[in-house]
């Protein structure tokens, strides 16, 4: 049964990595994922000069809002080390145990609020991010054992 807090698809596979270039070519030239953006952010503001911190490789194109709004099915590569939002309350599994850092699931962006209420509702502490050069935004929270979520939709409030 759909609803408007329907999950409508992975949107993204986030690795934390050691050797960011090292990984973003070998997925680039053994995978032949195409590269879709990269972003600098050592600190809360992107650095447009800066050394990558985080790579987003194409998986597929998506034919869902995210998906036409700029955002496919993407697998993000996260300087652990550097980026800021690797190194926050939402940095996903100890490194020297784990490479996962977080599952995102695309949401309807006339869901949003409504998941926002829902997960503070049942007392779940959740953050906010916006990602305009893929014009998204998202909620991040974690399960019970510590694995973060994150849900993101295409930031216009169209489905």
């Amino acid at each position: 049964m759909k609803n408007s807090q329907s999950i409508t698809g992975v949107s993204e596979v986030v690795l934390s990595v050691a050797d960011l270039p090292k990984m973003r070519d070998f997925y680039i030239r053994i995978l032949g994922f195409p590269l879709h953006s990269e972003l600098s952010m050592e600190k809360l503001v992107p650095d447009p000069d800066g050394e990558p911190t985080i790579t987003f490789l194409t998986i597929c194109e998506t034919d869902t809002p995210l998906g036409r709004g700029g955002h496919p099915q993407l697998l993000a590569i996260i300087d652990y080390r550097r980026h800021i939002h690797a190194r926050g309350r939402f940095t996903g599994h100890d490194v020297t145990q784990s490479t996962l850092n977080h599952l995102a699931f695309e949401i309807p962006a006339a869901s949003f609020e409504e998941h926002a209420k829902r997960l503070t509702d049942l007392g779940i502490e959740i953050t906010f991010s916006e990602f305009p050069s893929m014009n998204a935004r998202a909620i991040f929270f974690r399960d019970p054992e510590g694995n973060v979520l994150e849900l993101i939709c295409h930031a216009s409030n169209e489905n």
